[in-house]
């Protein structure tokens, strides 16, 4: 038995497999580019860690893994992120819808028994698209998509309806996450990639930037979405069924309360702040509920209120650069 994870040497993905590895299972890591750094320290589980270079693109290559490794789950984190996708509509539409349903029909004549999928905030609108009553947003809001990332969160809510179609036509236990920005250690791509790599940076005495200083965001940890995969893979599939798609759920703030809350873990640390004004990051909301996930799934973040996290992110920061953790 072995969890198959695409994409799985970013930034989830490695974190994922850093967990299910720490309980004893098997874990195949699928990529197409191997990101070396991140999974490096995971190679000290030995053969119970294979790693895989490939392309969703690919249902035979998918088959090929599942078969050879005896898969028995599958978490599909590979997408094309934010404005890449309006940059390169053609591309994003071959890995991020076909790449999905190139994974869904790999788990169906596979007969797997658990497929989990990564959608999005960027399914909703921004929160001013709500009224105030609708916020915190729940999962059975209107969807609307973040204005900002027509091809990424439009992508993310047929894959949606491709869950479900496989689910009722099929069989098959599908599920996922609807994450809000994820940060942490390593983080490279993204709209909001900006918001982990200024606290690496500053974790290491160097200078960083931020963009839209006077957005509202909604921040979760990537440990926290790790552990939520997690928890979903264990869960009854009656219960999975019932809402399919949860929100991770996160903290919210502006950029500059993000800034300042690292500048206070990190005195003297250098980040210049941009801001043209915005209130939201392409379109994303800044107000999402991770309740379901809590009462329905059992699963309360660990990483909360913000400075938890962006604590844990600049002492794993530290420690990859051989630095101590900050001073408790």
């Amino acid at each position: 038995m072995a969890t198959l994870i695409t994409g799985g040497t970013g930034l989830i993905g490695a974190c994922l497999a850093e967990k299910l590895l720490a309980h004893g299972e098997r874990v195949v890591l699928f990529d197409l580019a191997i990101a070396e750094r991140r999974i490096a320290p995971l190679r000290s589980h030995g053969d119970r860690l294979q790693v895989v270079q490939g392309d969703v693109q690919s249902v035979v290559a998918l088959l090929d893994v599942v078969r050879a490794h005896g898969v028995t789950a599958i978490v599909h984190l590979a997408y094309l992120l934010g404005h890449a996708c309006n940059q390169s509509p053609e591309r994003a539409t071959r890995v991020n819808i076909l790449g999905t349903v190139n994974v869904l029909e790999a788990a169906r004549l596979s007969g797997l028994e658990r497929v989990l999928l990564a959608s999005s905030i960027a399914v909703y609108g921004s929160d001013e698209e709500y009224a105030p009553g609708e916020r915190p947003l729940r999962e059975d809001v209107s969807l609307r998509v973040a204005s900002g990332l027509p091809i990424y969160g439009g992508g993310k809510l047929y894959l949606e309806h491709l869950a479900r179609n496989y689910a009722e036509q099929y069989g098959l236990t599908v599920a996922g996450l609807r994450p809000s920005i994820v940060y942490g250690w390593g983080r490279e791509s993204g709209s909001s990639a900006f918001t982990g790599e200024m606290i690496d940076r500053a974790a290491v005495g160097q200078p960083g930037r931020a963009e839209f200083g006077d957005a509202r965001v909604s921040l979760v940890y990537v440990e926290d979405v790790a552990e939520q995969f997690q928890a979903l893979l264990d869960a009854d599939p009656r219960v999975v069924a019932r809402r399919r798609f949860f929100n991770t759920g996160g903290d919210t703030c502006t950029v500059r309360e993000l800034v300042a809350i690292v500048q206070r873990l990190v005195p003297g640390a250098q980040i210049a702040v941009a801001s043209a004004g915005e209130t939201h990051i392409a379109g994303l909301a800044a107000s999402v509920s991770d309740r379901s996930l809590e009462t329905e799934i059992g699963y309360k973040r660990r990483f909360t209120p913000l400075e938890v996290g962006v604590r844990a992110q600049i002492d794993t920061a530290r420690a990859r650069a051989g630095l101590p953790p900050l001073a408790r």
